[in-house]
């Protein structure tokens, strides 16, 4: 089994490395580990295209290792490893490990993935030629390819888990306006309308209609009870338009298959790309 996630690390000590190895799934993660920046550099640039994450235990970050990777153009997603809160010293989205919570190495690996992939270039402090990390950001180019590159790979490596990085909480339901709230209801009623319109037509646009409304719920972290009130509503306004054309509404049961169909494949999308949780 091909692993997932590939990490560069960068460790100061033996125990440091034992305590990462026990927290890691290894099915999840491939681990390589380096002691010194020559070593660390020289990893990168064999194996650069594979890596998609760096690990660096503070005490080794030296000015001049990030300055090499400004430099060099490289952008990767990073967890630091240090004492305690840490503070920016490669780009704005690093994610930062207190040495008391390294069983939560996984989590941290994930999180700088996902800040990595919704980075936007004014919130980084990268140029060609390595300035001090103050100074302008670089243009848009450099950052972009990286994100590109590691989620085409990410996409073709782990299918739906790299789809679930480029997840923007700032869309989320739960963080919408009550006016934004509304018209992602009514955006997601309309299109679970036209799937149970098409549900039992010969039409081959069904996929098509469902992949939508799963991708849109799915990017929004619409839950399962929001789906069922859609399908509830819609069907309560099917029933009472049948009843006033003196219709029988039994018909309507059937759509219960709609509503399991819908479900089905919103909850195994969420099972095929939530990261799991790492061992340790």
């Amino acid at each position: 089994m091909q692993p997932n996630v590939s990490i560069l690390a960068l460790l100061g000590s033996e125990q440091l490395l034992m305590q990462l190895q026990d927290a890691l799934d290894s099915q999840q993660y491939n681990f390589q580990q380096t002691s010194t920046e020559e070593a660390f550099i020289r990893a990168l640039e064999d194996a650069q295209s594979s890596v998609d994450c760096l690990l660096i235990d503070e005490a080794l970050a030296l000015p001049s290792l990030f300055a090499t990777l400004r430099r060099e153009s490289v952008l990767l997603p990073i967890v630091v490893l240090s004492g305690d809160e840490g503070h920016e010293a490669y780009h704005s989205a690093e994610v930062n490990l207190p040495q008391a919570e390294i069983a939560t190495v996984g989590d941290r690996v994930n999180a700088a993935i996902k800040q990595f992939l919704q980075l936007s270039p004014q919130e980084t402090n990268f140029s060609l030629d390595s300035p001090p990390i103050d100074s302008e950001p670089s243009s848009p180019e450099v950052l972009l390819e990286q994100q590109q590159r590691l989620a085409s790979k990410l996409k073709e490596r782990l299918g739906y888990l790299g789809v679930y990085y480029k997840r923007n909480s700032s869309n989320f339901y739960s963080n919408l306006n009550e006016i934004e709230q509304q018209q992602l209801i009514g955006e997601l009623t309309t299109k679970y309308q036209g799937i149970l319109l098409a549900y039992f037509s010969e039409t081959t646009e069904l996929n098509l209609l469902i992949d939508e409304f799963i991708n849109l719920s799915f990017f929004t972290d619409i839950s399962v009870t929001q789906i069922v009130e859609i399908h509830m509503k819609l069907i309560d306004d099917y029933s009472k338009q049948l009843k006033l054309e003196g219709r029988n509404e039994a018909i309507l049961i059937n759509y219960r298959l709609t509503l399991l169909d819908i479900v089905s494949h919103l909850c195994e999308m969420y099972r095929r790309s939530i990261p799991r949780e790492p061992l340790g």
